[in-house]
């Protein structure tokens, strides 16, 4: 068993000084809602509305009532109880435009027969326990290419599917509706990811609200997301872009409370920083770790609401070892209480190229990582005092002959399926 205490980024002042920042960004300046509804819901919520520049200026009271009754009690502490199976859960979700192909390095856009293909791998994997839209098909109209999507995997598995991003309010309906002929549960909305981010800084844009506000219909829960990129669209200073994106959370917070206050409440940051240099966004930077713990902690510990950090980006293009790099540096993150897992989606190119091989090579480090978290009992059977002693007796030299290593060896060891450790 491994437990202990949460690790602090910061104190408590520092903290408050973020949150007192973040309430004036929203106070003062307010945020750009391009969605003549909402922004009369929030106008009969006592925000003042700016109707010619579409934009809210949120009264400090209403975020602080909202964030009161959003917030539940969180774990400062971790605990991970013994145990390891050799199959991890592993899911499979994303709707990426692009598919990378290996080893030809070829990057294009997703064809039906590659929607099939990936439904296939992920059917016949034991480690995936569901199958997803991991890709967007081009070769389908926008306006029923999930629809189109969910009838393929459903055609061709028996697992759960996942759901993917939602673009447009018309796909809903209809996917609450495939979801409750394929689960038979009624109001089933697996289909659907609940997330809706903002655009940097504090611009929700019409399409965008106007699935915020169907999803709310169909009782999704309120999860906003942030995404600010340090020195582009936001500053260039950490502290400043957490100050962003703690804005954007609680302007997405008081937008759910307002509309449907009894929807649970949690978020997603995905914040990155600028390399001057090549004038491109990193996803997969030391300074982007730091502004997504430095949120996810924050809102854990003043607002009492649990929010993800989107570890899978990754900024290289090719799988190799700058990717497997980006992809273990978030570990770093885990003292912090960030949940010990290894994001394992198949992610190249920030979130813009979709690669089954190097999902495999994510699973295969996923579960020498499970493999560790799982730690060791002690017992009398696993301290094998008696098996050390008749093996000494004997003057034996090494115990692979012995009863106690044929029954242990599978649940005790992992074993790699991809990774070779022959000479």
């Amino acid at each position: 068993m491994i437990m202990g205490e949460y690790w602090q980024l910061h104190d408590e002042a520092a903290l408050q000084r973020i949150d007192r920042a973040a309430i004036h960004l929203l106070t003062a300046c307010g945020a750009r809602i391009k969605h003549a509804g909402l922004l009369s819901m929030l106008e009969e919520a006592g925000c003042r509305i700016d109707w010619p520049a579409e934009r809210c200026y949120f009264r400090e009271a209403l975020i602080r009532q909202a964030v009161a009754h959003l917030g539940k009690p969180q774990r400062h502490s971790v605990t991970i109880p013994t145990g390891w199976q050799r199959h991890h859960s592993l899911g499979h979700s994303g709707s990426f435009p692009h598919l990378l192909e290996w080893p030809k390095g070829q990057r294009r856009l997703a064809t039906q027969q590659d929607i099939r293909e990936m439904a296939k791998m992920a059917q016949m994997l034991d480690e995936f326990c569901s199958v997803g839209r991991v890709l967007t098909c081009a070769e389908v109209d926008p306006r029923i290419e999930p629809l189109w999507t969910t009838m393929q995997l459903a055609a061709i598995t028996d697992k759960p599917i996942a759901g993917g991003e939602i673009l447009y309010p018309q796909y809903i309906e209809p996917l609450v509706r495939m979801g409750e002929v394929l689960s038979g549960v009624p109001g089933d909305t697996s289909l659907i990811a609940p997330c809706d981010f903002f655009i940097a800084p504090l611009i929700f844009d019409q399409q965008q609200a106007a699935c915020f506000l169907e999803k709310r219909k169909f009782g999704l829960p309120n999860v906003p997301g942030t995404m600010p990129i340090s020195g582009l669209s936001a500053p260039v200073t950490i502290a400043g872009a957490v100050t962003l994106a703690v804005a954007e959370l609680l302007a997405g917070w008081v937008m759910g409370y307002v509309v449907s206050p009894e929807a649970p409440a949690s978020g997603i940051v995905a914040s990155g920083s600028i390399d001057l240099r090549a004038t491109t966004a990193c996803f997969g930077s030391p300074e982007a770790l730091l502004q997504d713990l430095a949120t996810t902690q924050l809102c854990r510990r003043l607002y009492g609401i649990a929010i993800t950090p989107a570890t899978g980006y990754t900024d290289c293009t090719k799988p190799g070892i700058e990717a497997v790099f980006l992809k273990m540096l978030p570990l770093l993150m885990i003292p912090f209480g960030v949940a010990p897992e290894f994001c394992c989606s198949g992610l190249l190119s920030a979130g813009q190229d979709y690669s089954p091989v190097q999902q495999l090579l994510e699973l295969e480090m996923q579960e020498a990582m499970q493999r560790f978290w799982g730690t060791f009992d002690v017992n009398d059977e696993t301290i094998a005092l008696e098996v050390i002693e008749e093996t000494m007796r004997h003057a034996a030299t090494n115990f692979l002959e012995t009863d106690h290593t044929l029954a242990h060896y599978r649940t005790e060891q992992w074993y790699p399926r991809l990774f070779k450790r022959l000479p």
